[in-house]
């Protein structure tokens, strides 16, 4: 089930709200969190009712993990009870993720003939297996007590971050489902929560996904691009990106708030980094803090000398391209972040004076691997590579303007094509003005929860958090999926 579709929005959201707020008024508040649990069930599997066991399984197994460390006291075998864990669930992403990938290469360099069935790749199965990682990690670690079943269950299927994040860990979540008030309906936190959820279908709906218009035509159409087209493609995307995945984590955010639960906050202007390790200080935030603390600190972080902390932080980068998908693309791009990342980390004095140059030098940087990171392949990626630095003008500008097709301006375009079809292409390339121009206030502005905090008791920002939530609301029928579900 999708956020930004009229069932989320008109049926399952509102029951969820007036169930959950009912049970925990009017009955032990167990009731309330099982029917969460369930509702978060009829989520997952709305699409695809068998990804459900895969869920469960996962569910089953981490916490017979963690009931296994509450009965074992000899550090020894609780190792081995961590590595098992560990296994389980690496191998269950192996399994689902990477299998086809490792067999195809495997065929590929021994020139072998393995043939497997394509493996589909269940939703979330990367965030809710990183999620249940980092228990057990703490668990191993002693830093974690043996939840009791149904908070456990509820913290790992909890509808509002289960398929894209963000990546929650377990002492920020679950001690909040103790607290006296969860369930306490409180007006303040459903019109905050109603407000970014608004904000956040606003950006997924009317720009990520209009972005996407001319992001997908040009991807496919790479051969006949230019330069000034090709690099017009490729901002376009790390935008298009960064409106549909931050939209979701606002629309996370925003139910949670409506629920009383605190969802972690998954970016911080990506696009005011100015460096590469700071860009992951604000981009995908709760991934960056998972591979920090489950994956640089332990491999010794930066504690062990330069020459270490380089390779851990290559290690680092090179996990989280392999997380992100079974291609070489994703390996690829994982590695010129962590280059660059060493870079910084053995050079300091690398970064000039002036901020905005570092900014701008970053931004090129991080726009030129994510678009290696939207390539199907890497022979597309390079082709495509070709086409930013081959200083070739063929004057396809208002051409890729022209697949920016949107309701919207249906209307303008079918009169004009009656009567004055010479302004049809002008139609075009002001649509194109108009939500560059767009894209980058929003980038450079304040974050929507800071806006809502100033603005939702206006009357200013009740008019423009309405406008948004009945236009995206009206725009629905091009329900189209977030980026980050095949992730």
């Amino acid at each position: 089930m999708l956020y930004n579709s009229l069932i989320f929005i008109m049926l399952f959201m509102p029951i969820v709200l007036i169930v959950w707020y009912g049970l925990s008024y009017l009955s032990n508040k167990s009731f309330a969190k099982l029917f969460v649990i369930g509702m978060s069930f009829w989520f997952y599997g709305y699409y695809n009712p068998s990804y459900l066991w895969i869920l469960i399984s996962s569910l089953a197994f981490n916490y017979f993990i963690s009931f296994l460390f509450l009965k074992i006291s000899s550090k020894n075998i609780s190792k081995i009870i961590f590595i098992l864990g560990l296994t389980g669930n690496i191998g269950l992403l192996f399994y689902f993720k990477y299998l086809n990938f490792f067999i195809d290469n495997c065929n590929f360099i021994f020139h072998s003939d393995i043939s497997i069935e394509k493996i589909a790749l269940p939703l979330g199965i990367s965030f809710f297996t990183f999620q249940q990682i980092s228990f057990i990690a703490d668990r191993y670690m002693k830093k974690a007590n043996h939840y009791n079943l149904i908070d456990y269950i509820f913290y790992v299927s909890f509808f509002a971050q289960l398929v894209a994040g963000p990546i929650v860990k377990h002492d920020h979540f679950i001690p909040q489902l103790y607290k006296d008030d969860v369930g306490t309906f409180k007006a303040d936190n459903m019109l905050k929560g109603l407000s970014l959820f608004s904000l956040g279908m606003g950006k997924k709906v009317l720009i990520a996904d209009t972005l996407a218009l001319l992001v997908n035509a040009e991807y496919d159409n790479i051969p006949w691009l230019d330069m000034p087209t090709a690099w017009c493609v490729i901002i376009f995307y790390m935008m298009e990106l960064y409106f549909d995945f931050s939209g979701y984590s606002d629309m996370s955010r925003g139910i949670g708030l409506m629920m009383g639960l605190d969802i972690p906050v998954n970016f911080n202007s990506p696009f005011k980094a100015d460096s590469v390790r700071d860009f992951w200080r604000r981009w995908h935030i709760t991934l960056s803090d998972f591979l920090t603390q489950y994956i640089y600190i332990p491999l010794g972080g930066n504690r062990k000398g330069k020459l270490r902390q380089c390779i851990n932080i290559f290690i680092v980068f090179l996990v989280s391209g392999i997380w992100h998908g079974a291609n070489w693309t994703f390996i690829v791009w994982g590695l010129m972040h962590g280059i660059a990342a060493i870079v910084e980390a053995a050079f300091p004095k690398f970064k000039t004076k002036s901020k905005l140059f570092n900014v701008f030098i970053t931004q090129i940087y991080i726009i030129l691997t994510f678009s290696i990171f939207r390539a199907d392949s890497l022979s597309q990626a390079l082709e495509l590579w070709s086409k930013l630095f081959g200083f070739k003008f063929m004057n396809n500008f208002i051409g890729m303007c022209n697949t920016l097709e949107i309701p919207e301006t249906y209307a303008i375009v079918k009169f004009l094509e009656l009567t004055r079809p010479s302004l049809v292409n002008v139609v075009y390339l002001l649509t194109f003005i108009v939500i560059t121009i767009i894209a980058f206030m929003l980038l450079k502005g304040m974050k929507a929860e800071e806006w809502i905090n100033k603005y939702v008791y206006t009357k200013r920002g009740l008019l423009v958090i309405s406008t948004i939530f009945v236009w995206s609301f009206i725009s629905l029928s091009h329900v189209s999926v977030f980026l980050y579900f095949n992730f």
